[in-house]
């Protein structure tokens, strides 16, 4: 990953990150998904299937990912920080201010508990 965060810009590796999330969920899903990034710039995609963990690369046809079912997600938040255990690791996510962090669990959980 550090290839790509080396060769491309921020808002070029939004923009490829963007077109693998469009390759792998379908359309429906895309309608609501949220990308964020764990304190160790790990890219990751929540939506009502679960969670995809994004291996970036300079090639888009090399991007791999793991997939963790909605079904076994747990959101801890500690003020500004969020936790997400999984059974190989743990994704921390780490927000500015008090009231984003409370806003992403929120809309996690509303993701995750109105699944159709």
């Amino acid at each position: 990953m550090n290839e790509f965060k080396q060769v491309f810009n921020k808002a070029q590796q939004f923009l490829i990150l963007q077109a693998y999330i469009d390759s792998q969920l379908s359309e429906d899903e895309l309608m609501n998904f949220t990308l964020l990034e764990t304190v160790d710039e790990i890219p990751v995609v929540f939506y009502s299937a679960g969670v995809l963990l994004i291996q970036p690369n300079i090639d888009l046809d090399q991007f791999t990912h793991v997939f963790f079912p909605s079904a076994k997600l747990e959101i801890r938040r500690k003020e500004n920080d969020l936790e997400i255990p999984l059974p190989e690791q743990t994704l921390f996510f780490h927000f500015d201010q008090l009231d984003e962090a409370e806003q992403v669990a929120n809309d996690l959980v509303y993701l995750y508990t109105n699944v159709e």
